[in-house]
């Protein structure tokens, strides 16, 4: 059974979920909805291949997207507290009475973990993208250079830490840098809650606010609501095993 402390956070989250959603109702902020699957497999203690399948209904701005790791994304931990990532995604966009497009996104990133002795993880990922859009309107294509860092914290609920049957929960902080315009764009706070199904499986709820900024002097604007169910699968390997922070947390 669930301890009361995993049940409160679970209930806060939920509560929040619900005042977000009744706050966009009435600021007319969009809501955005995302379907993710992570799967990650070893190949060392050091080295691991994830890819990324997402689906992303976009109702505000009548935008369907699908996203693929192309194919993979490689991960390398030289240790604990060091994590270097390189890959790319294919990125499709389905746009009714609008332009359909196509992007690729090649992308490299350190992570650092901060150390300690319990299962309390601190965290900071700095990624560079290099977004290249290709539209069925041809003289719409560009590309577009971008540099983002998210602070996160990542922490168990209950006594099990990570272990199957569990629960836990993280937010983070993310900030994003277009380098073609200049200035801060984007920034986005996500709160979530996981839950360990088994040895392979993991279900995460998360809840994503987004805020845009249109112009270098003006203040950033609260836009979207995005609510995202992620599952990570860690694929078996019958002569590794697979720890709980060696699974990627990839987002698009």
């Amino acid at each position: 059974m669930p301890s009361p402390r995993s049940i409160r956070s679970c209930a806060l989250l939920l509560a929040a979920c619900v005042l977000a959603q009744d706050a966009a109702a009435q600021q007319s902020i969009n809501s955005e909805y995302r379907l993710t699957v992570v799967p990650t497999i070893p190949l060392s203690k050091q080295v691991f291949l994830t890819t990324y399948l997402g689906y992303v209904d976009n109702p505000g701005t009548n935008t369907t997207s699908y996203y693929l790791g192309a194919p993979l994304i490689v991960t390398y931990k030289p240790t604990d507290a060091v994590e270097l990532m390189a890959g790319a995604f294919m990125i499709g966009n389905k746009v009714t009475g609008g332009n359909d497009s196509k992007e690729f996104r090649p992308l490299a990133g350190l992570k650092l973990t901060v150390p300690n002795t319990g299962e309390l993880h601190l965290s900071n990922w700095t990624r560079y993208e290099y977004r290249s859009f290709h539209y069925d309107d041809k003289s719409l294509n560009n590309v577009k250079n971008r540099i983002r860092n998210r602070m996160a914290v990542e922490f168990p609920l209950g006594k099990k830490a990570y272990a199957p049957g569990s629960y836990y929960g993280f937010s983070d902080f993310e900030f994003f840098y277009t380098l073609e315009k200049g200035y801060f764009d984007r920034f986005r706070q996500r709160f979530g809650a996981g839950y360990v199904m088994n040895k392979q499986w993991k279900a995460e709820l998360i809840y994503h606010i987004q805020l845009l900024r249109d112009g270098e002097d003006l203040n950033p604007e609260w836009t979207d609501n995005i609510f995202r169910l992620n599952m990570k699968w860690a694929i078996p390997n019958k002569k590794l095993r697979l720890r709980h922070s060696d699974q990627p947390d990839v987002d698009g």
